[in-house]
């Protein structure tokens, strides 16, 4: 059956009740540039610490499940990460998982996320149909939500506009933490969408460059890199500069200097912290790490 979600509002705080459940905490109202919208990862959060460990998650996904941990260490770790201010209307997860993409991590999350069990219990209004994501309210024709080209009606299904902090945006956000909090399938599903994603980036990696028996510790930084998007439109051959020279992981951690210093820092550290980066090299025949 599914729960009702009724809002609670602090000042610029927003909190959720799910059904006769405690009141948990959703976001804060934030200013981005124009834009108004939801965030909740900041110092002294209400958020619980619902963080990625790799070691929770090596059944079943092996060394992948460390490979993304560095990149989950920049993004915050917490399972529960949000922020719906910005030009991708919603993005969600220790991976921030951006709403925005044709096919992206959010869309291709979301669909795993709507073919669980629960699912009818949090978007019952929503179906996998043909492979994309449509609404079928009860009574109204079916119409889909995303397709191979855009995404922009599921993006005002989740969140209508940047303007303010709509009702139905802090619903949407609070059925997803709500979700994740109490169900473990939904955290496996945000791993098993990440270690898909770095696994396709270094399959692209590895196409257009020929990546075999590069480092690990190499291959995270082009990974992090590819999903954070700090290369901009001349990514590729910023990744083959940085290859041909003597060092090129740390060449590859200079990509996005002086701007992202404070996130290649703090990558820079997480790679260091796991030796093994540094033993392991790619694979192509295989693709994996060996």
């Amino acid at each position: 059956m599914a729960l009702l979600f009724t809002i609670q509002r602090s000042g610029s705080d927003f909190s959720c009740r799910a059904d006769a459940g405690r009141p948990f905490f959703v976001g804060r109202r934030v200013p981005y540039d124009d834009n108004v919208g939801l965030y909740n990862i900041f110092r002294r959060t209400p958020l619980p610490k619902l963080d990625f460990v790799a070691a929770d998650f090596e059944p079943g996904n092996g060394f992948w499940a460390h490979f993304i941990e560095p990149t989950a260490i920049c993004e915050g770790r917490n399972f529960l990460t949000l922020n719906t201010y910005d030009r991708a209307a919603f993005t969600f997860g220790f991976g921030q998982f951006a709403a925005h993409v044709p096919n992206g991590d959010f869309v291709r999350y979301f669909r795993t996320m709507l073919g669980l069990p629960e699912a009818k219990d949090y978007f019952p209004n929503l179906a996998v149909i043909d492979g994309h994501i449509h609404r079928a309210e009860v009574g109204m024709p079916v119409s889909a939500l995303e397709s191979d080209a855009s995404t922009k009606p599921l993006m005002s299904y989740l969140n209508p506009g940047l303007d303010d902090v709509e009702d139905s945006e802090v619903i949407a956000a609070a059925k997803l933490i709500h979700w994740t909090a109490a169900h473990a399938s939904a955290r496996e599903a945000q791993v098993k969408q990440m270690v898909e994603t770095y696994q396709g980036f270094m399959a692209r990696a590895d196409h257009r460059l020929g990546i075999d028996g590069l480092s690990a510790r190499a291959c995270c930084v082009i990974a992090d890199i590819l999903h954070h998007g700090r290369g901009g439109k001349s990514t590729w051959p910023q990744i083959q500069a940085a290859l041909a020279r003597p060092r090129p992981d740390e060449a590859l951690l200079e990509i996005g200097l002086p701007k992202w210093s404070e996130r290649l820092r703090t990558l820079r550290l997480a790679l260091n912290a796991r030796p093994q980066f540094g033993t392991l090299k790619w694979n192509s025949a295989t693709r994996s790490f060996v």
